[in-house]
């Protein structure tokens, strides 16, 4: 795949039965058997930004907050027809209102209704993106809260990735039961949740793909991120750097050992 990145990796636990079997947290076959995982990761490319906003208004009369809010999400709404965003991506919440108070020497004071309305909406690259940025009249009434990037093939990778992990499961365990002079039998259980174990390893504290590398450097433009976060307009469209983000599945399977 264009822009991908492939990583893989097998962590493992040999397991035999012990007294203490009945006891784990998760519940583990009587028999002796083997319990592995398999992970699958790849860095892709985001190929779609989805942009939250935060519209408001203050003031004493509580139709004229709403009505400010309205106007000012119909002029976005309808300047996103013809900007480029994903129509079934707009999405705008309900009307919140509710009293606002400021405090004065020590004294609670009423400033008004704030009536408050969130939009969310996606667009179909960075530069889309950029070019509602532009546009967006950010300020008090109008405050752009994040930039969330995705990958719209992640559906289908994930279901890659899970067979990629599938197969690492199975083939380190026939590994290990060959290493050990066992056979594999059937497969007992497999999940993408970690076992529990009363004897110390818990879950999330599987070794990954990426234990014992060397601490990533500091984020820069370019750079991996998840999510932007910012605050008012202190966002430009020069700022929307496009790097990538790290897709990950992981499957926790068991095997029985045969006689």
């Amino acid at each position: 795949m264009k822009g991908c990145f492939v990583r893989g990796c097998a962590g493992l636990l040999l397991v035999v039965c012990a007294p203490f079997a009945a006891a784990q947290v998760n519940a583990l076959p009587s028999l002796p058997h083997l319990l592995v995982k398999g992970e699958a990761t790849r860095d892709v490319v985001p190929d779609r930004f989805t942009v939250s906003i935060t519209l408001s208004a203050l003031d004493m009369q509580p139709e004229v907050a709403r009505e400010r809010v309205q106007t000012n999400l119909g002029a976005l709404l309808d300047g996103l027809k013809s900007g480029g965003a994903i129509p079934d991506s707009i999405d705008a919440s309900t009307f919140s209102v509710q009293p606002e108070h400021d405090y004065e020497s020590q004294k609670r004071v009423y400033r008004g209704i704030r009536a408050t309305r969130a939009l969310r909406v996606t667009f179909p690259n960075a530069e889309a993106t950029r070019a509602f940025l532009a546009k967006l009249p950010a300020g008090e009434d109008v405050q752009l809260g994040s930039i969330e990037p995705t990958f719209s093939g992640e559906a289908a990778l994930r279901g890659e990735l899970k067979a990629e992990a599938m197969r690492q499961t199975r083939d380190t365990a026939a590994l290990l039961a060959t290493s050990y002079g066992a056979r594999l039998g059937t497969l007992y259980s497999v999940s993408d949740v970690a076992p529990s174990f009363a004897y110390g390893i818990q879950a999330g504290q599987w070794p990954s793909s990426r234990s014992g590398a060397s601490p990533p450097p500091a984020a820069s433009p370019g750079v991996a991120f998840d999510r932007i976060q910012v605050s008012g307009s202190r966002i430009t469209p020069e700022s929307l750097s496009v790097g990538t983000v790290a897709i990950a599945e992981h499957l926790y399977a068991i095997f029985l050992l045969a006689d």
